[in-house]
């Protein structure tokens, strides 16, 4: 039976336990002359022999590191044979599944062969098909060929016609710009005369309006009588006193040189008493024969600058035969009165339908 380490290590043991057998064992496994050596080598010996344990521990620590690994080698080759199992399974499986596909490849196959036996049969049909679609057309296009010289020969015809049409109409067209050159002209004097005529009407027009203005300008003055719906002894102020009474309010310093410019040309300055109050008012008087909004504006800023003038009321009124419906909007809005015909309107009396356009 061989001595193992694990011999040597309970050699050592006993050794220790009982050193008076170190020296019998030494005997034993000594020469004569190993014993007789000198104490130097015997420490050699002992070195030598610590030595062998160090090997012996490194060898035991190596045993079991190799215990170690051969267990998890043992695992890695057991999970190796596992999976060579389940490879070998699914090769199995992969074997059944292709000896199957490869019974439904032979059946396709067949099925191809007869397939395309029917495709050789068609493409023969249609081959057939397009030989007789080629003779076709091959016949249609000597009929079109046909067609087309004829088309050509009419198509030249027409050209020939729509050139002569074509002379015609330049000549007649020709004719016809020379009759509209001549319309055109007799149209531009004929509008010309017509212009005259318009503009010599609107001069009419105006000279008329103002001779209306005039005549009515001169009844108002003429007649204070025509005032009695807004004043009692009604009185129409000579221009000359109200050229004074303008001039007396500049040097007293009521109103300015500007706004004695401004309130001079009013048309009637009328002085009376007030029809329901025992007072004197003063009426600033524009008249027109159709009034406007600026005929409405001149008595507003008229009456404003005779009140300061006068340190009196003054009412604004526009006396004229009409109002335009602006005018009679502005009125309505800035408390102007209009006197018509002898009929005196309130502002907020004044009708609002009128004429809507206004004189320049």
């Amino acid at each position: 039976m061989a001595f193992t380490v694990e011999d040597l290590r309970d050699l050592a043991e006993l050794l220790r336990a009982h050193p008076e057998w170190r020296e019998p064992l030494w005997a034993l496994l000594a020469s004569e002359e190993v014993r007789r050596m000198p104490e130097r080598m015997e420490r050699s010996f002992q070195r030598a022999a610590r030595l062998i344990l160090a090997l012996y521990r490194a060898q035991r620590q190596h045993y079991k590191e190799f215990v170690a690994h051969r267990a998890e080698t043992d695992r890695r080759f057991a999970e190796l044979a596992e999976a060579q199992r389940r490879t070998e399974e699914s090769l199995r499986r992969l074997a059944e599944e292709f000896a199957a596909h490869r019974q439904e490849f032979i059946a396709h196959r067949q099925e191809f062969i007869a397939h395309r036996q029917e495709f050789l049969e068609f493409r023969a049909e249609v081959d057939r098909r397009f030989a007789e679609l080629a003779e076709a057309q091959r016949r249609h296009y000597e009929e079109f060929a046909a067609y087309r010289a004829e088309t050509d020969r009419r198509f030249a015809e027409l050209a020939e016609a729509q050139r002569r049409h074509y002379e015609e109409f330049a000549a007649h067209r020709a004719e016809t710009d020379r009759r509209f050159a001549e319309l055109a002209e007799a149209l531009r004097i004929l509008t010309e005369r017509v212009d005259r005529m318009e503009r010599r009407q609107e001069d009419h027009s105006r000279d008329l309006g103002r001779l209306k203005s005039m005549r009515l300008e001169a009844l108002y003055r003429e007649d204070p009588g025509l005032f009695r719906p807004l004043l009692r002894r009604a009185a129409v102020v000579p221009s000359a006193r109200k050229m004074e009474l303008l001039e007396e309010a500049e040097a007293a310093g009521r109103i300015t040189t500007e706004e004695v410019d401004r309130a001079a040309p009013l048309d009637a300055l009328v002085e009376g008493f007030h029809r329901r109050e025992d007072r004197r008012v003063y009426l600033a008087v524009e008249i027109s024969w159709q009034g406007t909004t600026k005929d409405v504006a001149r008595a507003v800023e008229r009456a404003a600058v005779f009140a300061r003038a006068l340190g009196a009321e003054v009412i604004p009124v526009v006396a004229a035969k009409e109002l335009t419906a602006p005018a009679r909007r502005m009125a309505r809005a800035r408390g102007v009165w209009w006197l018509q015909d002898g009929r005196a309107f309130a502002p907020q009396e004044i009708p609002e339908e009128g004429p809507e356009s206004e004189e320049a």
